[in-house]
């Protein structure tokens, strides 16, 4: 009888102990953007971001770079939808609603837009702390590649 016990606890403990192995490997999650590369402005210290960090700043919670430049978001309206719903988890009408909010009660700034991918790469190059998400296809002149990870 007690060797029915011990096996049936070996096995219960090789299950939980996959099941964390699962859930550990689980949390640590890449991001993989639809069609979409992060950018930043060359002056920002970062080569690469969580897609924990990138959500952060996304949805507010991160406000500054290490160094303590501020973090500035820029958007393309409408173009890179997916991967900004990926980033965040908020689809586009949710996201400018919820900087809407964010900036009329005076705790953060609407993100700043762009017409076009090319119009955003060049508002990133001048603008110190700037982040955005743009097409893959866009030409990336002035600007740094952010990895996420």
């Amino acid at each position: 009888m007690k060797l029915n016990t011990c096996l049936i606890m070996k096995s219960t403990f090789l299950k939980l102990g996959w099941l964390g192995v699962v859930l550990t490997v689980g949390s640590f999650r890449a991001l993989a953007l639809d069609g979409a590369v992060v950018i930043a402005n060359s002056g920002v210290s970062a080569g690469s971001l969580s897609a924990d960090a990138l959500k952060d700043i996304y949805t507010g919670k991160t406000k500054y770079w290490d160094g303590g430049q501020a973090v500035i978001i820029a958007v393309l309206p409408d173009k890179t939808d997916a991967a900004l719903q990926q980033a965040c988890g908020m689809d586009t009408s949710s996201f400018k609603t919820f900087w809407q909010r964010l900036a009329f009660s005076g705790r953060g700034q609407e993100p700043k837009k762009a017409a076009d991918a090319a119009a955003l790469v060049a508002l990133v190059a001048s603008t110190k702390g700037a982040i955005a998400i743009v097409p893959a296809d866009a030409a990336l002149d002035g600007v740094k590649k952010i990895e996420v990870k």
